[in-house]
């Protein structure tokens, strides 16, 4: 990807973070209200969730135009990594959120209260257009995980609008009130199904491991066999600098001395790399003869 397009692309995402913004603050404050007027756990659960969707929008936003900036001489590798750091803290957050959840529903579970049903149907079904809105101007940017993070948390509030709206029905109808804190506790199990996945790929980047769908072995494999003069493969890494930027360093042993044909191995293997596993940052140090315990 080109330093033009990217940078377009960084600009796109940051305009649908500060629409996400301003249109789900505006109906949180709405919800929010409602929930506390007509009593119902189930909508100030899912206004306290898209609460925090607004400040994981504010942080993505943030974060999303941080990695946009360039390297420096004390940063090598650019901001690439705050949009991780943002996944990281959205997924804690909603978390955090998800266990609150379960405590008020098992309070109102002991202790049911009654609700108005037609409030919470009305202002779930516009909850269901406004953050199925929101997701869907997501939906073509989940291959970076803080836009994922995002993506993911207005979906599962989708559905837990829908929850709800069930939820306000059913309660119109029958007056069963305890649906409305069974509801919240779906709630809070799909914001927990939902962070803990980003938590766990936010660590897994953090702790700098092989990136998911990248085969280490077959990698090492590719490398081996490209060349007839390659006779080992050692001290291979292979790393994600950001969501969507893989690196990778090895060294290759070669069976004789010939720089013309070390050049001309490194640029093949380092194409290979790009061409079949979308690696685009390698290093590769040419050695002719294999690490010995350790030392290279």
């Amino acid at each position: 990807m080109s330093s033009h397009s990217h940078s377009q692309e960084v600009i796109n995402l940051n305009s649908k973070l500060k629409f996400g913004i301003l249109l789900n603050t505006i109906f949180t404050i709405i919800q929010f209200t409602v929930g506390i007027i007509s009593g119902s756990l189930a909508l100030i659960s899912d206004a306290g969730h898209n609460l925090t969707d607004s400040l994981s929008l504010v942080i993505s936003y943030f974060a999303q135009k941080m990695s946009g900036r360039k390297s420096t001489p004390d940063k090598t590798y650019g901001y690439g990594r705050a949009t991780i750091i943002s996944a990281l803290i959205n997924s804690v957050i909603l978390i955090t959120l998800a266990i609150y959840i379960f405590y008020e529903a098992y309070t109102r579970i002991l202790h049911p209260e009654a609700v108005s049903g037609s409030l919470i149907a009305i202002v779930s079904f516009i909850g269901i257009l406004v953050n199925g809105g929101i997701a869907l101007l997501f939906r073509n940017s989940t291959k970076d995980l803080n836009m994922r993070s995002a993506f993911l948390s207005m979906a599962f509030d989708t559905l837990a609008s829908v929850g709800a709206l069930i939820a306000g029905i059913i309660i119109y109808f029958t007056h069963f009130f305890i649906i409305d804190a069974i509801v919240s506790i779906i709630i809070g199990l799909m914001l927990l199904f939902s962070a803990w996945g980003v938590l766990k790929d936010a660590l897994h980047i953090l702790f700098e491991g092989t990136p998911r769908g990248i085969d280490f072995e077959k990698v090492k494999k590719e490398i081996f066999d490209a060349f007839p003069e390659i006779t080992n493969v050692d001290d291979l890494h292979i790393w994600s600098i950001s969501s969507n930027k893989t690196a990778l360093s090895c060294h290759i042993t070669l069976e004789k001395s010939d720089i013309q044909k070390s050049v001309e191995i490194v640029t093949e293997v380092k194409k290979i790399l790009h061409d079949r596993f979308a690696i685009e940052h390698s290093t590769i140090e040419i050695e002719l003869s294999p690490c010995i315990d350790g030392v290279c």
